[in-house]
């Protein structure tokens, strides 16, 4: 009798990966937890790992990353710009991996195991920390956005409440955890604006910048951010502020 045995490296180093993750108990995803998760990959001299992300202690997505604390915390700073999530529900798990494992160690299979309990509902639904660019303004949102659309309330600091147009848009968009895109000539941009006496919301503070910008302005709200140019272009998804 013979046969032909093939290993699968990836596979078995994924499964103690998550047995190891199993054990751990999971933490409050804070500013203070993840500072403390930069100290320890400070320590242990490697920041590359992978975690898993929970809501209410749900499993929602799994990830790698080369430095696990800067990608956590890319997640936290998505998640405070969205409504439908209580913070103080979010917690992880993470394991940093030795720099000989780090490319065995197979992030898909990570999401399979589970993806077969029916978790980690978040992983291809949109919620990776990255842009998805001008182009897509105004597509069909994708599950994430839907789910949690952004938060029109976030209040944003403004240094002088009498400032200029865009001073306060380049604030806006310096300040909020989501897209936040204009376009606007210097000369349009060195309109004075006056803040003060209203409340310092995104929406707020974006229809008040529009306004004073004058006709020809479009204002956009949508799932994933707002958009301001100088158009009168329709979008099939996303609400008109302005005009």
């Amino acid at each position: 009798m013979f046969d032909y045995f093939r290993f699968s490296l990836p596979r078995a180093v994924t499964e103690q990966l998550i047995e190891r993750l199993e054990q751990l108990t999971s933490s409050a995803m804070t500013d203070e937890t993840l500072a403390a998760l930069q100290a320890f990959q400070s320590k242990s001299d490697t920041a590359k790992g992978v975690y898993i992300i929970y809501l209410a202690g749900t499993a929602v997505y799994a990830g790698k990353a080369d430095g696990l604390a800067e990608r956590l915390g890319e997640h936290l700073w998505k998640l405070r710009g969205r409504q439908g999530i209580d913070l103080a529900n979010i917690g992880f798990k993470a394991l940093l991996l030795d720099e000989n494992w780090t490319t065995s160690a197979n992030e898909g299979l990570l999401i399979e195991h589970f993806k077969s309990r029916n978790e980690c509902r978040w992983n291809g639904s949109g919620f990776g920390p990255k842009d998805p660019g001008k182009n897509r303004d105004g597509g069909e949102p994708n599950w994430f956005d839907n789910a949690f659309p952004v938060r029109e309330d976030y209040v944003v600091e403004i240094a002088a409440e009498e400032t200029t147009v865009n001073a306060v848009l380049s604030q806006i968009k310096a300040q909020v955890p989501y897209p936040f895109r204009f376009e606007v000539p210097a000369e349009a941009g060195a309109i004075q604006l006056n803040v003060s006496g209203m409340p310092h919301t995104v929406r707020a503070l974006a229809i008040h910048a529009a306004k004073a910008l004058g006709s020809g302005w479009q204002l956009m709200l949508f799932k994933h951010g707002f958009t301001l140019y100088r158009t009168n272009k329709t979008y099939e998804n996303g609400t008109q502020l302005l005009p």
